[in-house]
């Protein structure tokens, strides 16, 4: 029978931070309990068990609230049990001591330990795996999970014993955090010797042990020896780094952004020395060298072997190469991010961003890499400003300004002939090497000792068993004329090795090969891949898992793929050559469409009462994307918005303008919710730019009317004026009544921020009456709601609290209710109440109207509340309660990056 469930407290086996929740115990059977012959107090004898302990990675990072910790231990307490059951252990014979974010399972003798790690681990990853794709960032789960078998007591007190300890320990090690930490899969797994020895070494129900790779792991006082697994993938654990820091609230985070060092490198020590001596005296390094000769790999390889020595962390960026040159300020808005700024508080000035980054790093001892760099201009942005920060920069280029700029120069040259077949032999074993040693040589020889043209070449024979290396050789000899773009040296092109894999794929991988070549974001989903060749999501993961065998793309995360820039230009071009203008141009524009078509789908779920949108999409997707709510489409249009700022840009240069503008106009939920202000300008600029283009006036004036609100809203209100002037015009001009009454609105917004109350309360009810006329009843509400406000201003809340009522009726009676505007007239009106000392129902209203913004997601809508709740509290005299509002409300404006935030602190400091 169960025991009753009892606290019990841990802290000696498990990380301090780590919270006992609850101990649920379900023993297994045993005899008559002895007597200690010490205290005279029942005990066990040790029992020989599985030990099974698992913790959720990041579980306190400051990105979830406590509803998103519910969530999250909820789901890693119920897959675990899951995986279990799916395995085939009895769940219900295990002993469970849950520890808040992970617990320890002890397993009964009698159950076999191999299931353990065949198939539990695997069902633990699918179950995982299932619950991200669809969970929102703060509800994802990524989980550490250590096996250990031994003597397990018992006594009065609950299970201890040195094996118990000895599990806890794996499971809290540096390297098993940091493997996760690189990992692509979800899911860390550590084993002890115990088990390797018994279990993995042996096969059992086909383990392979090649995928269990040793550690000496790090613990308290000193190490022990385990062995790390990644599920589901053969990629090399990344370890040997420090731990992971712990989740911080601090403002300043250590970023860990390296890259995982390449798994196959040879050789290269005299360049590694060279950066080490090079990092000592100076704070820039360069690393150069013709197209896929290993810059990348050898930084990587360095920068793990150093990263010790930089305690501020480390960042990590591609600049994109010659084909797809990443501007600074993209970089810098990351690099920002990683340093602690909120996403929204990023400047939209580049000059801006470069001082606020050099502010940021002044004291750091930081490793910055800077991967493909293209020109000078685009790197200086990017140095941090501290003395004891290095800087490492890959190019194909000799970037002389930078040498001026002090960098010192390391050159990379090709793979010598020995060098390149001892890389061919760990890519594709040293026994096929050793069978065929000349032709190895000269394989090697004909790569010109390019390491990306070594592993593409590796990969290809690896997975085709019986092709001689003599046959590697005569193909590549037969194919060396077909492309002529990317050479080096005279006598070789590095496109003959991506044609050779390119040519064993099927002809419909190919095609896709070719078609999402052409796509212009940096990373693509599989929707694109099947909107690229106009087919199924299932035939197109099909094909894509062909392309990943042949290394020709990567998936850095769940369903996102990508190309390594040489490929990507390897597949444009042959989509180029074989497909031909006019079919490329096809492929581009389907996804084009597929973009347009998804992101409109995501915009009538984030903003479901706007009026007149429309798309003109040539051809709508296979399988069209779909959204469960408002949630899950601002998170995508969020996820995508660089892709989708990309692909506006290409619509743009192809003429495509309708398809600029439109996608612009279907970001507006995604910044009126979260603003992104950077983005919501190139957005917007790209759009006029696009009507302008097509003499289209009626795009031009949305635009810049979605321009002249994002002036506004930081306070450049001249801008602001510009902007709804000349959407004022064309609407005018047109006969649009409706938006003519709106631009008159638009106009009230700025004066009332500028203190023009009177001038403000004129157009606030020109508008209205414009809306009333026109029978708009949802428009009527905004305009009561702006008429209500200006009212307040001029110190009359007994008028605007007449206004504000008929609002909140209005607005609560449409058809489609409005989950974003119905609390804004909650806020006002409670603002109103409150300065009629009606504060029962101002307080009343405000906390709905709070409530009703968090489910919105709207920060903006949260900080209007939380200030009305400050001034509520102040008129009550609770000056600690009004502080705690207005503090909250600076907070939020900060996160967003809206200049209000010094207001409230004045108001604060007027306490």
């Amino acid at each position: 029978m169960d025991t009753p469930t009892r606290v019990v407290d841990r802290e000696w086996l498990l990380p301090v931070e780590t919270l006992v929740v609850h101990m649920s115990v379900v023993p297994p059977p045993t005899g008559e309990p002895n007597r200690d012959p010490v205290g005279g107090h029942p005990t066990d004898y040790p029992t020989h068990q599985t030990i099974v302990t698992f913790d959720v990675e990041g579980y306190s990072a400051p990105h979830r609230d406590d509803r998103a910790r519910a969530v999250v231990r909820a789901t890693a307490y119920r897959v675990v049990e899951q995986a279990f059951l799916a395995a085939g252990v009895p769940w219900g014979i295990c002993f469970l001591e849950n520890t808040g974010d992970g617990a320890i399972v002890i397993v009964p003798p009698q159950v076999s330990k191999v299931l353990l790690l065949d198939p539990m681990p695997g069902c633990l990853l699918a179950a995982l795996a299932e619950h991200n794709r669809g969970a929102e960032l703060g509800h994802r789960v990524r989980m550490r999970l250590a096996v250990h078998a031994g003597e397990v007591s018992e006594d009065e007190h609950g299970r201890s014993g040195d094996d118990l300890v000895h599990a806890c320990r794996l499971l809290d090690s540096a390297d098993l955090r940091t493997a996760l930490a690189h990992a692509g899969v979800p899911l860390a797994v550590i084993v002890s010797d115990a088990i390797y020895d018994g279990i993995v070494r042996h096969r059992y129900r086909g383990i392979d042990p090649t995928t269990y790779h040793p550690v000496s792991a790090r613990i308290k006082n000193g190490r022990a020896h385990g062995w790390i697994h990644l599920p589901g993938t053969t990629e090399i654990p990344v370890t040997g780094a420090p731990a992971a820091p712990e989740p911080s609230t601090s403002d300043s985070p250590t970023p860990r952004q390296l890259l995982p060092a390449p798994a196959s490198f040879v050789c290269r020590e005299t360049e590694i020395d060279a950066l080490d001596a090079a990092s000592r005296e100076h704070r820039l390094l360069m690393v150069v060298g013709p197209p896929g000769v290993g810059k990348t790999a050898l930084g990587l390889r360095w920068a793990h072997r150093v990263r010790e020595r930089f305690d501020g962390g480390q960042l990590y960026a591609d600049l994109g190469g010659p084909h797809d040159e990443v501007s600074p300020q993209d970089v810098l808005g990351r690099f920002l991010r990683a340093l602690g700024v909120a996403a929204a508080k990023v400047p939209v000035d580049l000059a801006e961003q470069a001082a606020l980054f050099r502010s940021l790093t002044a004291r750091a001892r930081l490793l910055v890499v800077l991967d493909n760099a293209v020109t000078t201009a685009q790197v200086r942005y990017l140095l941090p400003a501290s003395p004891d920060a290095v800087t490492l920069v890959t190019s194909r280029s000799r970037l002389g300004g930078l040498v001026a700029h002090g960098a010192r120069t390391v050159e990379l040259a090709p793979l010598s002939t020995a060098d390149g077949t001892a890389l061919l032999g760990r890519l594709v074993g040293p026994a096929r090497v050793a069978a065929e040693p000349d032709w190895a040589r000269r394989l090697a020889a004909l790569c010109a000792g390019l390491p990306i043209a070594l592993c593409v070449v590796g990969a290809r024979l690896a997975t085709r068993v019986r092709c001689s290396l003599e046959r590697a050789v005569r193909d590549l000899l037969d194919e060396r004329r077909r492309l002529a773009r990317l050479t080096f040296g005279p006598d070789l092109s590095v496109e003959v090795v991506f044609a050779m894999s390119y040519q064993a794929l099927s002809a419909p991988a190919a095609r896709l090969y070719r078609l999402v070549g052409l796509h212009p974001g940096a990373d693509f989903t599989l929707g694109v891949a099947a909107a690229a060749v106009g087919d199924s999501p299932g035939h197109a993961q099909a094909w894509l898992d062909e392309l990943m065998e042949a290394n020709l793309v990567d998936e850095p995360l769940a369903d996102r793929y990508r190309f390594h820039d040489l490929i990507r230009l390897h597949a444009a071009d042959r989509a180029r050559a074989e497909e031909g203008e006019r079919a490329s141009a096809a492929a581009v524009r389907r996804m084009a469409d597929w973009y347009l078509h998804s992101a409109a789908a995501a915009t009538a779920k984030t903003t479901p009462h706007r009026t007149g949108f429309h798309v003109d999409v040539a051809q709508e997707p296979v399988d069209p994307t779909e959204f469960t709510g408002h949630g899950d489409a601002l998170d995508w249009l969020d996820t995508e918005r660089t892709n989708l700022l990309a692909v506006a840009g290409e619509a743009m240069d192809r003429g495509w303008a309708p398809t600029t503008w439109q996608i612009a106009d279907a970001m507006w939920g995604l910044f009126l919710y979260r603003q992104h202000y950077g983005d919501w300008l190139r957005f917007d600029t790209l759009a006029i730019q696009a009507a302008q283009s097509a003499a289209d006036r009626a795009a031009e004036a949305l635009a810049s009317d979605r321009v002249a609100l994002l002036h506004h809203a930081l306070r450049r209100n001249d801008e602001a004026l510009t902007h709804m002037a000349r959407a004022r015009s064309w609407w005018q001009e047109s006969g649009d009544r409706h938006r003519a009454a709106g631009s008159l609105e638009r106009f009230g917004f700025v004066y009332l921020d500028q203190g023009e109350v009177e001038l403000a309360l004129r157009h606030f009810r020109g508008a209205l009456a414009g809306y009333r006329e026109l029978d708009q009843s949802r428009s009527v509400g905004l305009a009561l709601i702006s008429v209500g406000r200006a009212l307040l201003a001029a110190d009359r809340p007994g008028e605007a609290a007449g206004y504000l009522r008929e609002a909140v009726t209005t607005l609560g009676t449409l058809a489609v209710p409005d989950e974003y505007n119905r609390p804004r007239a909650l806020i006002a009106l409670g603002r109103a109440e409150t300065a009629l000392g009606d504060v029962d129902e101002a307080g009343e209203r405000l906390r709905a109207a709070l409530a009703a913004m968090e489910s919105a997601d709207s920060p903006l809508g949260q900080a209007d509340a939380y200030f009305a709740l400050g001034e509520l509290h102040e008129r009550l005299g609770n000056r600690v309660e009004a502080r705690r509002h207005y503090e909250r409300t600076a907070a939020l404006f900060d996160d967003l990056g809206n200049p209000g935030a010094n207001e409230v602190r004045e108001r604060v400091r007027a306490l």
